[in-house]
C-alpha cells in the first residue's frame, strides 16, 4: 500500500497518519491491508491556505488503476459503463459509473484512454470487485486486465500547472491539448532527480477542491523520488544549516510557496467545493441522480448498459426521491457524519442525514456539510435543523458547490 521509502519521505515532511476506511484486499489471494493516509502535516491552516492560494501536494493512497488491453477494450467497456467509451480517443479522460441492474452505483471511476492501453482509475476499495465483475462479463472478447503498482498524487491550487511545468523536461507534443483543459491527459516527462532518466508520469486535470487541480500517476518504484521532486518544485524547501535565515526566506518568497497537504485540509476544501466522494457521501444503495452525477457521468446517446432502464426512467420522471446538497450550518459546532437532518417546521420529522462536514474557513469557521435530503427539502434556502455542538441548530440548504 505505502512503500517504506515514500512513508519515510512523508514523515520527514511532518506527516501524521490516519487509517483510511476499512482494511482492503487488493487481489483474490492476498491478505487484507489497512490503507494509511496523511491526516495532516501539523499545520492545517497553512495546508488549507496552500490549496486555496498557492499549491499543495497530496498522496492519494485510496486510488488505484486497472490497466485494460486488447483489441475489444473500447466496445467491451462501452457496453458496460455509463459513459461513451468508443468516442473517447487516446489522450482522453472521462468520468463513468458501473451500475447494477437496478441502476445503483457499484463504482465511480475515471476512464483514461491511451494508445496502448486503457486505465480504469477508481477507489481502492472497489478495485478487486470491479475487476472480478468485468472479468465475469468476458465471453470471447479480446480484453485483458493487468496489474500495476502506480501511485497517485494530487497537485492542488492555482499554481498546479506552474509546478508541473517546472518539472517537465520535454516539450508537449505539438497539437496536444494542454493540461489546463478538462478531459485530457498527457504522459509527461518529469525530471525528479539530478541524475538518471526522466520519469514518465500520467497527468490530467481534476478539479475537486474548488481550485484548479492535477492528478499525477507515477510508477510505484519512483513514488518517493517523485514526491520529493513535487515538494521541491512546489517550494517546500529545506534550509541548509549554513544558510542565513534571510536568504532562506527570500528563496521561499520567490518559490511557488507550496507545501505537502493532508486529508483534513483537502477534505475541508472539497466539502466547500461540493465534491461528493463515493463510499463517503453516496454508495452502492444510491442512484446516479441522487448523487448529482447524471450530467457528468452518463451518456444518453451511447446505447445499452446495465442499469440503463433505471437511469432513463429516473430522467423521465424528472427527479429522484432524495438528493445530495450542501448545508450551511448556523454555528461553529460541526455535525458529525450520520447526524439526522430534521424539518425546521416539524422538528420531529427526519428529512435526511449528514454525509460529510467541516468547519469552513470560507464561512468564518462556521460549519458546512454535505447531506442527502428528501426531494422537496433540496431547494436553495430551505431551512432545516441539525444536531451540532450539543444542540439542535438551524441550517440552510444550498446547491453543491455553492461555496466556492
Amino acid at each position: 500500500m505505502l512503500s517504506d521509502a515514500l512513508k519515510t519521505r512523508m514523515e520527514a515532511a511532518g506527516a501524521d497518519w490516519m487509517s483510511f476506511g476499512p482494511a482492503v484486499r487488493e487481489n483474490a489471494g492476498g491478505t487484507e491491508v489497512q490503507v494509511e493516509a496523511a491526516e495532516d502535516f501539523g499545520q492545517f491552516e497553512a495546508e488549507y491556505a496552500a490549496i486555496r492560494r498557492n499549491v499543495g501536494v497530496m498522496h492519494l493512497p485510496w486510488r488505484r488503476v486497472i490497466p485494460v488491453t486488447g483489441r475489444d477494450v473500447s466496445t467491451f467497456l462501452h457496453a458496460l459503463l455509463t459513459q461513451d467509451v468508443k468516442s473517447t480517443a487516446g489522450g482522453g479522460t472521462r468520468p463513468a459509473l458501473l451500475l447494477d441492474a437496478k441502476g445503483h452505483v457499484l463504482a465511480d471511476l475515471l476512464v483514461h484512454r491511451g494508445d496502448a492501453e486503457t486505465w480504469l482509475d477508481l477507489d481502492v476499495f472497489d478495485a478487486l470487485a470491479v475487476r472480478e465483475a468485468l472479468e465475469a462479463k468476458l465471453f470471447a472478447e479480446d480484453v485483458r486486465f493487468g496489474q500495476t503498482d502506480r501511485v497517485c498524487f494530487a497537485v492542488l491550487g492555482p499554481a498546479c500547472f506552474a509546478l508541473i511545468e517546472a518539472l517537465r523536461v520535454e516539450e508537449a507534443e505539438p497539437g496536444h491539448p494542454p493540461l489546463t483543459e478538462t478531459g485530457v491527459h498527457q504522459v509527461v516527462s518529469l525530471g525528479v532527480a539530478d541524475e538518471g532518466p526522466a520519469l514518465a508520469a500520467s497527468v490530467f486535470r481534476h478539479d475537486d477542491a474548488g481550485v484548479p487541480g492535477l492528478r499525477v500517476w507515477v510508477p510505484g518504484e519512483h513514488a518517493a523520488a517523485a514526491y520529493a521532486a513535487l515538494l521541491d518544485a512546489a517550494g517546500f524547501l529545506s534550509q541548509d544549516p549554513t544558510e542565513a535565515p534571510e536568504a532562506f526566506a527570500a528563496r521561499r518568497r520567490e518559490s511557488l510557496r507550496g507545501r505537502p497537504v493532508g486529508w483534513s485540509a483537502y477534505n475541508t476544501a472539497r466539502i466547500e467545493a461540493g465534491t461528493p466522494l463515493f463510499h463517503v457521501d453516496f454508495g452502492p444503495t444510491n442512484l446516479p441522480a441522487e448523487a448529482g452525477l447524471v450530467e457528468t457521468h452518463v451518456s444518453f446517446t451511447k446505447g445499452c448498459y446495465p442499469g440503463q432502464e433505471a437511469v432513463a426512467r429516473m430522467k423521465n420522471l424528472g427527479h429522484p426521491k432524495k438528493l445530495l446538497v450542501s448545508l450551511e450550518v448556523g454555528s461553529e459546532g460541526v455535525p458529525v457524519a450520520g447526524t439526522e437532518v430534521f424539518d425546521a417546521e416539524d422538528p420531529g420529522r427526519v428529512v435526511g442525514a449528514v454525509t460529510s462536514s467541516a468547519a469552513s474557513p470560507l464561512r468564518g469557521q462556521k460549519a458546512l456539510a454535505i447531506a442527502m435530503v428528501r426531494w422537496g427539502k433540496h431547494e436553495a434556502g430551505t431551512a432545516v435543523r441539525v444536531a451540532a455542538g450539543g444542540s439542535l441548530v438551524e441550517a440552510r440548504v444550498a446547491p453543491l458547490g455553492d461555496q466556492t
